[in-house]
């Protein structure tokens, strides 16, 4: 099974309260940026070049229960070392691959 990721801990217990996508275009990389909630803790996390987005038909952007964040750089995949999965398959479910990822407040 693929480590948590270190950029945040217990990631199941936040809601998404911005998801903001933006395309590759003149040359820059696409990104995921998402803002993420627990009482008064506030995460912003910036993930580079994500493929294969889903949201899933349900309850988003409250929590799901089962959002993880998992390094898959072990894995050797091709320019992929993130993934934000929901390994409770909780309905609402945001999921998708990056190659890496970032926390804002600390760039």
């Amino acid at each position: 099974m693929d480590p948590n990721h270190p950029i945040i801990d217990r990631p199941w217990e936040f809601s998404i309260v911005e998801l903001r996508y933006c395309a590759e275009r003149n040359g820059a990389e696409s990104f995921i940026d998402l803002v993420l909630e627990r009482e008064s803790l506030c995460r912003r996390l910036r993930f580079w070049s994500p493929q294969q987005l889903e949201i899933e038909e349900g309850c988003f952007p409250d929590p799901t229960g089962g959002m993880v964040i998992l390094d898959v750089s072990a894995r050797q995949l091709n320019g992929l070392g993130v993934w934000v999965t929901d390994l409770e398959a909780t309905r609402g479910s945001v999921t998708f691959w990056a190659r890496d990822v970032v926390d804002l407040d600390t760039l």
